[in-house]
């Protein structure tokens, strides 16, 4: 495992102060009868390290939100009593997915209609147009409103962000999408092609130029047939934008929120712009950082495309490294890359010293 060496058996964490191009903090651990250390360093020393012609590229899980928005699942948030018909279908056909379950309940009521139980079909459509708003609550209640709301911090984010040449993100809410709105940011999305029209534009385009992949969907993303297109803001924002489609155009945002690997892959496999945005993942090269993530199994798919692919090495941000964090997810990525049969070797970094929402200077008034 790349970093680690052994060492006598203590337990040690050290920093130097007021230097980012540093090493952030050195941790000796016990396994076993081994003693081994692992060395955290800076992103900024990370970013140095990374080089090489091929760029770098970035994965982006739930920590990158967790300032803003809320990943508790919408369907925790729908605010569903456990007894609810609708709840219990969820558990019934073993989904998160609003959109099967509305599918489900407007099927049944066809059913019931043509059976000549008229009064029972009109409550299955109420309370499939029920479940619509449910799922609009649940967005309302998790995510910021307005860009507004994040944007004295957007000019920090797009700094980050500038490192890289591609952005994969496993997250499903608005922020990323309203980062790459900043006139500086050049995060392509490969909507860019298409039309605008109806609130829309798209649709998504392979030969477009791309820097920015939504691995599990998001909000602002709507299928058209075949296509993938993506809701754009209207006079009152695009959350508003959203739920209007969802209520009123009756069509649902896609998004994997499934709680398994394989029911996440296989949910990415059913679409073609999912698929290939797993696909262009797959095909990643030069180094490779992974911020706001945990390498958890329910995302094995991720880091088995990941180890499998062409990076010369992958740097792991760690939120408040500590020696408990640092076994675990060490562990994880050592199964990942022997079950790859990988060569990949790995560095952990603090992913607190990327500065990702506040890299202002003290008491300046700049950005650097």
């Amino acid at each position: 495992m790349n970093g680690w060496v052994e060492r006598p058996g203590r337990f040690c964490l050290w920093s130097v102060a007021g230097n980012q191009n540093c090493v952030v903090a050195t941790f000796i651990l016990k396994t076993g009868k081994a003693t081994l250390m692992s060395t955290v360093t800076s992103f900024d020393d990370a970013i140095k390290n990374a080089g090489g012609e091929d760029g770098c590229s970035l994965l982006l899980g739930n920590g990158f939100s967790a300032k803003y928005f809320s990943y508790r699942s919408l369907l925790e948030k729908a605010d569903m009593k456990a007894d609810d018909p609708i709840r219990r279908l969820f558990d019934q056909l073993k989904t998160v997915d609003f959109e099967r379950v509305v599918n489900a309940l407007e099927g049944a009521s066809e059913v019931e209609t043509a059976y000549g139980n008229k009064e029972h079909a009109e409550q299955l459509n109420t309370d499939a147009q029920r479940l619509r708003e449910a799922l609009v609550h649940a967005i309302r209640g998790t995510h910021p409103a307005h860009r507004d709301d994040i944007e004295d911090m957007i000019p920090s984010c797009v700094t980050f962000l500038s490192h890289f040449k591609k952005v994969f993100t496993l997250n499903y809410d608005l922020l990323l999408n309203w980062v790459s709105l900043a006139d500086t940011a050049n995060l392509t999305d490969g909507f860019g092609l298409g039309e605008r029209r109806g609130g829309f534009q798209g649709p998504f385009a392979l030969n477009a130029y791309c820097k920015v992949f939504n691995l599990h969907g998001g909000l602002h993303l709507f299928r058209n047939g075949e296509d993938v297109e993506k809701r754009l803001a209207g006079t009152t924002g695009v959350i508003d934008a959203i739920a209007q489609t969802i209520t009123a155009g009756r069509r649902f945002p896609i998004y994997v929120a499934e709680g398994t690997s394989p029911a996440k892959l296989a949910r990415i496999k059913s679409n073609n712009y999912l698929s290939h945005c797993y696909e262009k993942l797959g095909a990643s090269a030069g180094s490779f950082f992974v911020l706001g993530h945990s390498a958890d199994p329910n995302d094995a798919h991720i880091y088995h495309a990941i180890f499998r692919s062409k990076i010369k090495h992958l740097y792991f941000c760690i939120y408040q490294p500590d020696a408990d964090k640092l076994k675990t997810i060490s562990g994880e990525l050592a199964r990942y890359k022997e079950r790859a049969g990988s060569k990949i070797d790995y560095t952990f970094v603090d992913s607190e010293s990327a500065h990702v929402w506040d890299r202002k200077l003290a008491g300046a008034g700049r950005w650097r």
